[in-house]
């Protein structure tokens, strides 16, 4: 075996790893790699009590076509062991990586102990990966005091650096779920600031806009070549989804913003899922027609019940002309709809079987539909890209709330670029709460606008809202859950300070948030 030295997952949570490795000459001469494979660093997700997939993608050269490698497949060794050190090996194997999927690797781990906490590495040519770690669930059934996870996403590269990731890493969450914008498709050329000055990004993608599966690859390698998004995964297991950045800006099923004919922009789409695909640690393959449904359920012991819906690839075009508008009659057409049959049927079984102490939803747009009429308004405004574009589907999904089992329901959302806590409300009766987790960077150190009060003026079930990047990490107990809304002081430095903006929970048995 060729001689290197491994960065352990200590040293990249710690930051002691800051860029890729770089090969020495006597190594290259041993190996067909000119540089280090493992660039984009390693990756596991989709826990069930008895496993977990395994991800690493192959790219010496992660910028270029291909990521540099061989249009042929290579074989990769696997290892899982309960021992940093690897030497307690529980499982191992080797597998082909096909250039055909970016040279990506998916292990299907299965046989492994629940509730248990493994390390992970691949080698491939004699060098082993960064090492990363997961733990499976707990048992059907067990008894859990806690889980803790981290709500993470909407991370543009060129508006911010990732301090946000390097805290969740050291939080040392049970697991992240990811609630999609993974990437972004856009690439302002001539970035202005709110007064239509220009300014300077603090980083770049290397490509404009994607719109091939080259392009979108080599938007993912932008993106996972940062090292506290490597550290973030290499600590923990990840739940995936995706929204809408990750193929364009507030896509709906067949449906662009350009208005494009369906039948040329489901191209574009399937080669953005394959990529996500591709560069995420789940289970979901493309479906021969390109499709990538992520939708899943997973129960946490007798503790949780978590139910991922996709609300993004079924959807009805939004009405009103999309964006932040007023009400028009295409918002309560009949068929409007966030999700479709299938997946309705999924959550209404979901919860009507469900014995669990909570069930919790994350999911990608907000919930709660807030009006969202800026001072002198006369008029409601809202956001058609979220729920608030499909009221009676928002309608639908609190009357499952209503129902469930033990009554204690939970939404994690995102998408917003800003933090909310909020109530949601069927018939003036409270029937769940809402953590919306604000972006790791997206929208930079300048929010959205500065309509905050006013929101929280117009809507009573809006609690707190907050304009900082950051993430959720949502505590979940018997008693009750807390969202610790964890804050940057700026994206535009490295390493800034983090620190909770606020803390808010909701009591078992006693619907409605509270200050933690």
């Amino acid at each position: 075996m060729t001689s290197l030295i491994t960065p352990t997952r200590r040293a990249l949570i710690g930051g002691l790893v800051a860029a890729p490795f770089v090969l020495t000459g006597r190594a290259r001469a041993q190996l067909s790699f000119s540089e280090f494979p493992f660039q984009l660093g390693v990756a596991a997700g989709d826990m069930t009590p008895d496993g977990f997939i395994l991800w690493t993608r192959l790219a010496q050269k992660p910028l270029e076509p291909n990521g540099g490698m061989p249009m042929k497949p290579v074989a990769v060794d696997w290892q899982v062991a309960t021992d940093e050190g690897f030497k307690q090996i529980v499982a191992k194997g080797t597998e082909q990586a096909w250039p055909e999927l970016a040279h990506s690797l998916h292990i299907d781990v299965t046989g492994m102990k629940p509730a248990t906490r493994y390390f992970y590495r691949f080698i491939c040519e004699g060098l082993p990966s960064y090492v990363g770690s997961v733990t499976t669930l707990p048992a059907p059934g067990a008894t859990v005091d806690k889980v803790r996870f981290a709500a993470v996403g909407c991370q543009h590269l060129e508006h911010g650096w990732y301090t946000a990731y390097r805290d969740a890493a050291r939080q040392n969450p049970d697991f992240m779920f990811h609630y999609g914008d993974y990437i972004y498709e856009y690439h302002d050329p001539w970035p202005r600031d709110r007064e239509g000055l220009p300014i300077t990004p603090v980083r770049r993608y290397s490509r404009p806009t994607p719109m091939s599966l080259e392009d979108y690859r080599v938007r993912y390698a932008d993106t996972k070549l940062d090292g506290d998004l490597q550290a973030a995964h290499a600590v923990c297991g990840w739940y995936c989804t995706y929204d809408d950045h990750e193929v364009e800006n507030n896509w709906a099923s067949i449906y662009d913003q350009e208005n494009d004919p369906p039948e040329m922009f489901v191209y574009r789409r399937r080669a953005a899922l394959q990529a996500w695909y591709e560069h995420m640690p789940v289970r979901c393959k493309p479906t021969a027609d390109g499709i990538v449904d992520f939708h899943r359920r997973v129960d946490y012991g007798s503790l949780a019940r978590f139910h991922y819906p996709n609300t993004r690839l079924y959807r009805s075009d939004q009405p009103c002309g999309d964006n932040f508008k007023p009400d028009c009659a295409a918002r309560h057409a009949p068929g409007q709809d966030m999700l479709n049959a299938a997946q309705w049927s999924w959550l209404e079984e979901g919860f009507r079987s469900s014995r669990n102490s909570w069930n919790i939803v994350p999911q990608q747009v907000m919930l709660a539909i807030p009006d969202r009429r800026e001072p002198g308004g006369s008029q409601p405004i809202y956001n058609m890209d979220s729920w608030g574009g499909y009221p009676a589907a928002q309608q639908h999904l609190l009357e499952i709330f209503a129902k469930a089992p033990g009554g204690n329901v939970l939404v994690v959302t995102g998408d917003e670029h800003r933090n909310y806590a909020n109530d949601l409300i069927l018939r003036d009766k409270i029937v769940a709460s809402e953590f919306v987790s604000t972006s790791i960077t997206s929208n930079g150190d300048r929010p959205d606008d500065d309509n905050s009060a006013n929101i929280l003026a117009n809507n009573s079930f809006v609690k707190w809202i907050n304009d900082q990047r950051g993430y959720v990490m949502t505590e979940v107990t018997r008693e009750g859950c807390v969202g610790d809304y964890r804050t940057v002081e700026t994206v535009e430095k490295r390493d800034a300070p983090v620190a909770t903006a606020a803390k808010w929970a909701v009591a078992s048995g006693k619907p409605g948030l509270v200050r933690a």
